[in-house]
């Protein structure tokens, strides 16, 4: 729980370009920004303001969750045990790009 009751200010992102990064299977970071930033709107990158948006409605997910939250109390949904525990920032695992193949 520690490491996930973080405020959005401690959350970092990369930006990248997918455009020319992605085709070409590489990975240049142009910007770190915080959550915080993304949610504002707009973020700068190299002196210029660029415009943000989710890709998930925010409330609509917290509206999710609420209901969620109803059901686990009122019995409708349970609880089991975890079928595998998520990793701790000191587990060291390290994840890869996943490296998409061409289509032959």
């Amino acid at each position: 729980v520690k490491y996930t009751a973080i405020s959005d200010e401690e959350i970092f992102a990369s930006v990248v370009d997918y455009s020319r990064d992605y085709p070409e299977g590489k990975h240049s970071i142009i910007a770190e920004v915080s959550y915080k930033e993304l949610k504002s709107g707009q973020i700068k990158i190299k002196g210029k303001i660029v415009p943000t948006a989710s890709l998930s409605s925010y409330w609509r997910a917290k509206e999710i969750a609420e209901i969620l939250k109803d059901w686990i109390k009122k019995g409708k949904f349970l609880l089991g045990e975890p079928t595998e525990l998520i990793p701790s920032v000191k587990s060291n695992i390290h994840f890869r790009p996943l490296n998409e193949r061409p289509v032959k």
